[in-house]
């Protein structure tokens, strides 16, 4: 699949005085629970990061003004550095002679909520699945509402709709009588209200089987449904609750079917809402201009909308950016660059990014709304259950224990974990955080790329106490294949560089190779296919730049780690059992042409097999994932 879901929308970066040439930078990146905010400076003629800060993202009350995290942040700059970039509440700027100020101010956004989009019409599964990867890469979630009459053609078999219908007999919910059509519209109308969409995305064309009586339908029913939710607002409001500001404003309407009814679509929306023609959503290729109208309205709806959005906005060179946005430009940078296939995760606390680029220029992008480790770890839970989180867990658990920690880390999402206990049980929903993003993305998807280097962020990877921790949780969640290499943005910077590029390209580059992606966790060797039980899986012969050759032979289901650090390379044979693939076929030899490169972990060999099964049985499975964590430091 390749979809390109740049969700810039709205306003284009606003041009400094001189971005390519400036001397200094400070980059925001405004999380759900955290603000970072680095600062770029040139250190003998190259761009490196110089120092960071760290605080609460202020958007919830008492605070509700996003720019006071982030002077927070910048004042821990200000002590580590000498220099004073904040005065009288403002970014200064340029850099002056004493050092103090900054040139170029950036900020990327990932808080806030996702844009909620209710597709209607005649909505099918295909429709569906073409809205799904039209936001997959953006901070959107899609609600399908199929208009009564395609939900009706479209049933096993076709009821007819109206009074004097029949049943037929053949095991439907029977016919579409007046009572039926009214509870579904009644049905409809309630599940808007619980939604309270930010915009709607109308889908359909004439030559369906409902003819255009899906986009009437849908027409009716948001002015209906807008109707309602205009009473809502005034209720609350009348009771002296602050109501949703969803509520308070009409709902933005994107137009996706046949272009013949646009004006009619107008006509009956007129007063209700405003609606903005995309172009038809009938296939794959046509779901570029919806991303980029979502992505408007993201900006719009969402980002716009962050208590304090217009003094940050005033700061910045350039708008503040999505945060996905600037992670899958640079994503797909990296593929280009190095020409190789680049799977980047990010999981935060109410997000979880996955983006896949390809050297032939594929790209897989998905955002998980809702699914991270702070505030959102209480979904992760109800999607997965407590059985999928204790798995991961070597020590037995009572479910009141686990719903405990799942209260207070959605109460107090900034609070660490201070105990080894607490901290593997982080890192257990992480786990199934990544495995519900990779889930949903292979789900969306046509093809899937197997990664020649996976690049990890987020808080509960970079703040891992030990890199085999970090190591573990990528090789579990997203159980690659073959040979990879896995590093570790302990910065969390990698997210930052798509829109640092968009306004300083030789900056994000310079940083990127400098500080950004410098915490290599090593070369992992993934050996899959038929692994015979209690033999050996692979025999792996490593021959060290020195000289020095090792031969190590790796039982399968075991994880082994070669002694291979940073700064060494070596040459790598791999001799397969039989069964077993190293990714050139059952059997086959494999030599690099190249050396390796190490890492902070080593050279791992992974030979638990493809896909992972996990015992059964408690202890059994405890124990093994004991070894496994012994075995790769973890």
């Amino acid at each position: 699949m390749s979809t390109q879901p740049y969700a810039e929308g709205g306003q284009g970066p606003k041009s400094s005085s001189n971005p390519t040439s400036a001397g200094s930078l400070l980059v925001a990146d405004c999380g759900t629970v955290f603000t970072k905010v680095s600062l770029f400076g040139l250190v003998e003629g190259q761009y490196r990061l110089m120092a960071r800060g760290e605080a609460p993202t202020t958007i919830a009350p008492p605070y509700e003004d996003i720019t006071k995290g982030i002077i927070q942040a910048i004042n821990i700059i200000e002590f580590i550095t000498g220099r004073l970039f904040i005065s009288e509440g403002r970014i200064i700027s340029p850099e002056q002679s004493s050092g103090d100020g900054v040139d170029v101010f950036i900020s990327t956004i990932s808080t806030g909520g996702p844009v909620r989009l209710v597709v209607l019409g005649a909505v099918d599964a295909a429709m569906e699945r073409f809205a799904s990867q039209a936001v997959s890469g953006l901070y959107a979630e899609t609600y399908a509402l199929p208009s009564p009459s395609q939900i009706a053609t479209s049933a096993p078999a076709p009821v007819p709709v109206g009074a004097g219908a029949r049943s037929s007999g053949s095991g439907t919910e029977g016919p579409w009588t007046p009572e039926r059509v009214a509870f579904e519209w009644e049905r409809q109308i309630e599940r808007i209200r619980e939604i309270q969409p930010h915009a709607a995305l109308i889908v359909g064309m004439a030559n369906g089987p409902a003819g255009p009586a899906p986009l009437q339908e849908a027409c009716q029913l948001l002015v209906n449904a807008t109707t309602e939710l205009n009473k809502q607002y005034r209720d609350s409001a009348s009771a002296g609750i602050a109501a949703a500001d969803v509520a308070s404003r009409q709902i933005a309407v994107l137009y996706a079917g046949a272009p013949q009814y646009v004006e009619a679509v107008r006509g009956m929306l007129k007063g209700t809402a405003e609606v903005t023609r995309v172009d038809s959503l009938v296939s794959q290729e046509q779901i570029g201009p919806t991303s980029i109208a979502v992505g408007g309205l993201f900006e719009r709806d969402v980002i716009q909308r962050i208590p304090g959005y217009a003094r940050l906005h005033s700061w910045s060179s350039s708008t503040p950016v999505p945060t996905a946005t600037s992670l899958s430009s640079l994503v797909r940078f990296l593929a280009q660059h190095y020409a190789m296939n680049v799977t980047a995760v990010d999981i935060g606390g109410a997000n979880t990014t996955l983006m896949m680029a390809g050297e032939r220029g594929e790209f897989i992008p998905l955002v998980n709304c809702g699914v991270g480790v702070g505030p959102s770890v209480g979904a992760i839970l109800q999607r997965v259950g407590i059985q999928r989180v204790a798995r991961w867990l070597p020590f037995d658990i009572a479910e009141d224990e686990l719903r405990q920690y799942v209260l207070n880390h959605m109460l107090h999402p900034h609070v660490i974990s201070t105990s080894q206990r607490d901290l593997q049980i982080s890192q257990a929903f992480a786990r199934e955080a990544l495995i519900l993003t990779v889930e949903a993305a292979k789900g969306d998807s046509l093809e899937w790329l197997d990664a020649d280097l996976i690049l990890a962020t987020g808080g509960v990877l970079a703040h891992a106490p030990k890199y085999g921790q970090a190591a573990l949780m990528l090789l579990d969640a997203l159980q690659p294949r073959g040979v990879t290499s896995l590093v570790l943005d302990c910065t969390m910077l990698v997210a930052q560089l798509g829109a640092v590029a968009t306004v300083a390209p030789i900056a994000a580059v310079q940083v990127n190779e400098n500080d950004a992606v410098t915490h290599r966790l090593g070369t992992c060797v993934i050996p899959f296919g038929t692994l015979p039980e209690n033999e050996v899986a692979v025999r792996v012969g490593i021959e060290y730049t020195s000289g020095r050759q090792v031969t190590v032979d790796v039982m399968s289901g075991s994880i082994e780690v070669i002694p291979l650090r940073s700064n060494e390379q070596a040459l790598l044979s791999l001799f397969p059992a039989p069964t077993v693939d190293v990714g050139l076929g059952p059997g086959e030899r494999a030599r690099a042409a190249e050396e390796i490169d190490g890492g902070l972990v080593g050279l791992i060999i992974d030979a638990r097999g493809r896909p992972l099964v996990l015992s059964g049985e408690g202890k059994e499975r405890q124990k093994r994932l004991s070894q496994w964590m012994q075995a790769i430091g973890a």
